[in-house]
């Protein structure tokens, strides 16, 4: 009875360490796989756009199938601290829904301060930058009790709202501090490893979590060069006019460029 007793205060400490050492990720890199079914997206983002004719859209979506996978995806990394994010493309993007339509925030970059409720976004637009800073969107959560493993770490679902009609599934771990995620998701009680768009056909999933990678003091430097950027809301505005005109405002593309 002796030995269990000397062996319990062991078995204590040693418990207590795994879960500190699990608590206690601030910062780190993780790697993101970004996928869009790209089957289940061009019916509806082609029709009525200029780039196919009614009459010849069976014959493309046929076609395409035929030489393009299914998925369009491409790799992303986000870099983090305690309390900010930067998530950035990892090398070269693939073209734009393997090169269908028009480029639209499809390499995005962006920066989250989740102290300050600020963001800064470099974002694609038909070929050229343009800066956004704005606040962090607000995003409603309602936490469920289903998990599931990514990359190791056990992470909980989350059910969310943005803008009031983008229905989003999110998968966090609070073995991770930081409460951010891949583009400017935030706001769940830990780190996003797995998110997904349902009705848009768009997912983001961690490949790779490395929480003893180094990244100084602060990541703002990657953004402190830029002049001040423009509002969200006018952002937006200005991407519709223009999709207006190429007849590509469809709701896949709406929500695409909000990201």
């Amino acid at each position: 009875m002796l030995k269990s007793f000397q062996l319990l205060p062991v078995f204590l400490i040693c418990s207590v360490l795994c879960f500190s050492q699990q608590s206690i990720v601030d910062r780190g890199l993780i790697v993101f796989e970004r996928k869009v079914n790209t089957y289940a997206v061009l019916p509806d983002f082609l029709k009525g756009s200029e780039l196919v004719s009614p009459d010849a859209l069976p014959t493309y979506l046929q076609r395409y199938r035929q030489e393009h996978p299914q998925f369009w995806v491409d790799s992303f990394q986000l870099i983090f601290n305690k309390d900010s994010t930067l998530y950035q493309p990892v090398g070269s993007i693939s073209p734009f829904l393997h090169g269908t339509g028009v480029p639209m925030a499809d390499k995005n970059r962006v920066f989250s301060s989740l102290s300050t409720n600020q963001f800064f976004a470099e974002k694609n637009a038909y070929n050229e930058s343009r800066i956004i800073q704005d606040s962090l969107v607000k995003i409603r959560w309602k936490l469920t009790d289903e998990t599931r493993d990514i990359g190791g770490f056990e992470c909980r679902r989350a059910n969310g709202l943005v803008y009031d009609s983008i229905y989003i599934v999110a998968f966090y771990t609070d073995a991770i501090m930081t409460k951010g995620g891949p583009e400017g998701f935030h706001g769940l009680p830990g780190m996003i490893l797995g998110l997904a768009l349902p009705h848009y056909h768009i997912s983001y999933f961690a490949t790779r979590i490395d929480p003893k990678h180094y990244i100084g003091n602060s990541i703002y430097a990657a953004f402190s060069n830029h002049p001040k950027g423009i509002k969200q809301v006018d952002f937006f505005s200005e991407m519709i006019n223009y999709l207006k005109n190429k007849k590509l405002d469809n709701d896949w593309m709406k929500s695409f460029i909000r990201l």
